[in-house]
């Protein structure tokens, strides 16, 4: 004999902070992947364009695992047992206790390679050692060497450090622990296979349990999204907070907007793809399907979709053809790229609540 066991309102447990959690660990380590590729690409050219979205890459997946876990933990009864996961639970079958620890790995090395990146006299990938000279934040040379040190020094962070006092420390603690060029990069690679595990584990949190109850969530169409979509949304963010440090977007920011917009698209062409295909595989998943559709469309359809894919795809490639023919000022580049940025990370949040919200849960049966 059995017993059915029911969730009548499973999101009432699984709330906002949930999807909130989901989506920013997603940001935080496909923003730290891409920031690795421009860093590599930045130590094989000597140039400064792709150094600047990689140092934002790492800052974006730093503030990405300052916002996510801490939200999680608040939805929590027990936060402080919960902080203790790593130390306290050996079950290595389960996510929770892999995500933790790869969450752990991803934070202490978003944490170093910004901090080698941004800060340091002899740090990577500065404005006076890119090129054959000083380089401008548009990617051009800078004809001044004093005049591009200068700005260096009070511009963006370093301007923070330096205005409260700090900055002569933090540079010579970069300094004095940073490793050689070679050394370094081939610790950013080994934290990359922990970014590479949480982006994964971006959409195992949606609930790896051996029943799979919700078929809305089935791996084969989820984890493509949430792949696309983390690398996406995290180099958006990378681009839009050096367009904005820099001011004047040059050709890597062009180079790596037309990136973002190929992530979204595949993010969007897997969306559709869930929606068409998914129902016919696994007939169970059609509920969930049509609440994405009908009862949650504003959430899905308005912010995730067209505000957090098409708009940012668009915009994204806009901003390119108006840079290149002319059409558009730096002052409306940056704020382009900054809009698709904030749009992206919106549309993140917005996908992850909406699967969330639109789960059909099967029935757990338990024997009596």
């Amino acid at each position: 004999m059995a017993t059915e066991v029911t969730f009548d309102l499973p999101y009432t447990q699984w709330n906002w902070q949930i999807g909130v959690y989901i989506a920013m660990i997603g940001i935080a380590s496909g923003a730290y992947l891409m920031g690795y590729v421009a860093d590599l690409l930045a130590s094989r050219r000597n140039a400064h364009g792709h150094g600047q979205v990689a140092k934002y890459g790492y800052l974006v997946g730093l503030l990405g695992l300052v916002i996510g876990p801490p939200i999680l933990l608040s939805h929590l009864a027990t936060p402080f047992r919960a902080m203790l996961i790593p130390l306290t639970m050996t079950n290595f079958d389960s996510w929770m206790t892999i995500g933790a620890y790869l969450l752990g790995g991803l934070g202490l090395g978003a944490f170093l390679m910004f901090a080698w990146v941004a800060f340091g006299r002899n740090r990577p990938h500065a404005p006076d050692r890119a090129d054959s000279g000083a380089v401008a934040a548009d990617g051009g040379t800078e004809r001044d060497a004093a005049r591009a040190a200068t700005t260096d020094r009070t511009d963006g962070l370093r301007g923070v450090a330096d205005r409260v006092g700090l900055l002569d420390l933090v540079d010579s603690i970069a300094d004095t622990t940073r490793p050689s060029e070679t050394v370094r990069l081939a610790i950013g690679g080994v934290f990359s296979i922990a970014a590479a595990g949480v982006l994964v584990y971006s959409a195992m949190a949606y609930g790896s349990g051996m029943t799979e109850r919700v078929a809305l969530w089935d791996k084969t169409f989820l984890l493509p999204v949430q792949i696309f979509s983390g690398l996406g949304v995290g180099l958006a963010g990378a681009v839009g907070l050096a367009a904005v440090a820099g001011r004047k977007p040059g050709r890597a920011i062009r180079q790596y907007s037309l990136a973002v917009a190929g992530l979204l698209a595949a993010t969007l062409a897997m969306v559709i793809a869930t929606i068409v295909l998914l129902p016919g595989q696994i007939p169970a998943a059609e509920p969930g399907i049509n609440n994405l559709l009908t009862t949650y469309a504003v959430p899905f359809v308005g912010l995730a979709v067209i505000g957090g894919l098409v708009v940012p795809i668009l915009l994204s490639v806009g901003t390119v053809v108006g840079q290149r023919r002319d059409a558009l000022s730096p002052t409306a580049a940056t704020a382009t790229y900054a809009t698709v940025a904030l749009l992206a990370v919106v549309g993140k949040i917005a996908l992850a609540l909406s699967y969330l919200l639109a789960a059909e849960f099967e029935p757990l049966i338990l024997p009596l």
